[in-house]
């Protein structure tokens, strides 16, 4: 018996790392157009977020799984943060129209699957429920010449949206995606880094 929950203690162990070390390890793109010239592009393009087609995929644990429906609302403000911090912080000129030297940045949320059913308020059976993080997205990447609109770089990701145990409460919620969107922004900005010297 203490050889089994050994093995089991020394398997979850390793599971947390793993979880851990792919969280921290950088979107890797899927697809790049060889022999592009990136030292030309200097600007962004930043399209809204895309979450037209965003599908619910409830947790496993679910009860009545089907009943689960993302909300407009909440979808918008994902919208909002998404433009704030990208804007904010990728470090480089974003710019309104196609031009010389203008990379086009397409995101697209394709599934989200939070931990709490949307609008359960942080509460399950009237408790309150800390979680690590708030729930699981996948994603998909387009980068672009904004002037010739030919396709350069794709990425597709599922991403843990947080890191740290807190309650579930939709100011922790908003502070998970921010930081997420935060981390996209710094990783494509030091790419950029890496291409022009800096």
């Amino acid at each position: 018996m203490c050889t089994i929950r050994g093995k089991l203690v020394v398997g979850l162990v390793l599971v947390l790392f793993s979880l851990t070390a792919l969280a921290q390890t950088s979107m890797e793109p899927t697809w790049v157009k060889e022999g592009v010239d990136w030292s030309q592009y200097d600007k962004f393009l930043v399209k809204p977020l895309d979450i037209d087609d965003v599908r619910m995929v409830p947790p496993p644990w679910a009860e009545n799984p089907e009943t689960w429906e993302l909300n407009i609302e909440n979808l918008n403000a994902v919208q909002a943060i998404y433009r704030d911090v990208v804007k904010a912080e990728l470090g480089y000129p974003v710019v309104y129209a196609p031009a010389p030297g203008v990379l086009e940045l397409d995101v697209e949320i394709l599934s989200v699957t939070p931990w709490l059913r949307p609008g359960s308020g942080g509460t399950k059976d009237g408790m309150r429920v800390t979680t690590m993080g708030t729930g699981e997205l996948s994603a998909s990447v387009e980068i672009r010449d904004a002037q010739t609109r030919e396709l350069l770089l794709m990425m597709a990701s599922d991403k843990s949206v947080g890191e740290e145990y807190k309650e579930f409460t939709r100011a922790n919620n908003a502070a998970n995606i921010e930081k997420m969107f935060k981390g996209f922004a710094n990783r494509l900005r030091a790419a950029m880094d890496r291409v022009h010297g800096k």
